[in-house]
């Protein structure tokens, strides 16, 4: 459905480019990366407890550009540290994340204080190490799990001393909120918006807050809902071009952003795919890796019984860095409305493709 509720149907095209240091992306021919059907995870993968690598890729219609990285943050090589900034620029648009060695929290005579974060020289840049997780110790019988990231570490009620010794940290701050003693413990987990908001590179996961609260409400909060949703339109490209939308029958209660899985600072107004993108402390051997993006803009067609190729407008819905193997994928998506299954039903062939620039 298309934000309007409307129905479109969506070309999407995905290729994969080779980066290399102060140089243009070329297409990787030897090694493409697959199209994901599905979201990808960090560890098990298992959605309650790892974070999410990388979301599908199929996705009919995002409002926004995601970037997404999928690397490590690097001390320069034959060094360890024990913190420093990471940095993700794309344009003019900058993003940092403060990367800490492991810490714990150790108790006191009076109170408890944090430990000297350990040397280390390569730390993963997922929501797994940002502050975050479940709190299954502080308040017995009760087991608590902090909304804007299920999957991370730090997170706890109640100042007990069985809950605070030896909690683990944050690797992943964001260094305008930093975790300190006085602000680690929320005290009531209703209180749980006060905590400092976490901060990494990855996708967030479709359970966190505020994503989720996207995904639809309850029908006694469709009126809310529905205000919010004709509001946001106003601030969201079009879909493509073609003829006017065909209303919903009833009304869509899925934000088309919850489609959006990049965090704050990650999520553009699309992206021409030009860009430069400056790495800072991602690479052992750089320690500000700089490339540009391949300027590769590809032409979705669609072409229904054979009347005549219908080009559509290119969009690009996800750019992601993949650091480990200098590699970065870029989705394009082209979309045209039209009348619904009752109208495709009447179709006797659809042909679709992409010509590349």
């Amino acid at each position: 459905m298309a934000p309007d509720g409307g129905h479109i149907l969506s070309v999407l095209a995905k290729n994969t480019y080779a980066i290399r240091h102060q140089q243009r992306a070329v297409e990787d021919l030897r090694n493409p990366l697959p199209w994901l059907e599905a979201d990808v995870y960090w560890g098990a993968g298992n959605p309650a407890r790892d974070p999410v690598r990388e979301e599908s890729d199929l996705v009919a219609w995002k409002p926004c550009t995601d970037f997404i990285l999928v690397g490590s943050a690097c001390a320069p090589r034959g060094k360890k540290a024990r913190f420093f900034d990471a940095v993700l620029q794309v344009g003019n648009a900058r993003k940092l994340v403060r990367v800490f060695g492991n810490r714990t929290v150790q108790l006191k005579t009076f109170g408890f204080e944090f430990s000297e974060p350990e040397l280390f020289d390569t730390m993963p840049l997922h929501y797994g190490l940002a502050f975050g997780g479940t709190d299954s110790v502080s308040d017995p019988g009760n087991t608590c799990t902090y909304p804007r990231n299920p999957v991370g570490k730090g997170f706890v009620v109640k100042k007990e001393p069985k809950a605070l010794h030896g909690l683990q940290l944050p690797n992943l701050e964001d260094p305008a909120q930093l975790l300190v003693p006085e602000n680690l413990v929320v005290g009531k987990f209703q209180d749980w918006s006060r905590s400092p908001v976490p901060a990494a590179f990855g996708p967030m996961g479709r359970n966190f807050q505020p994503r989720i609260d996207l995904a639809g409400l309850p029908p006694n909060d469709r009126d809310n809902q529905e205000w919010a949703r004709q509001n946001s339109l106003a601030a969201m490209p079009s879909v493509g071009d073609g003829p006017d939308s065909v209303p919903h029958d009833s009304t869509p209660l899925l934000n088309p952003s919850f489609f959006n899985g990049a965090p704050e600072g990650q999520r553009f107004s699309l992206l021409k795919g030009d860009e430069t993108v400056r790495l800072g402390y991602m690479d052992p051997d750089f320690p500000l890796f700089e490339f540009q993006l391949p300027d590769d803009v590809p032409t979705p067609w669609m072409n229904v019984d054979d009347e005549g190729r219908e080009e559509l407008k290119p969009v690009l819905q996800t750019v992601v860095v993949h650091k480990e193997t200098n590699q970065v994928t870029m989705v394009w998506r082209g979309s045209a409305h039209y009348g619904g299954p009752p109208e495709m039903s009447r179709y006797s062939n659809l042909r679709f493709g992409v010509e590349e620039d």
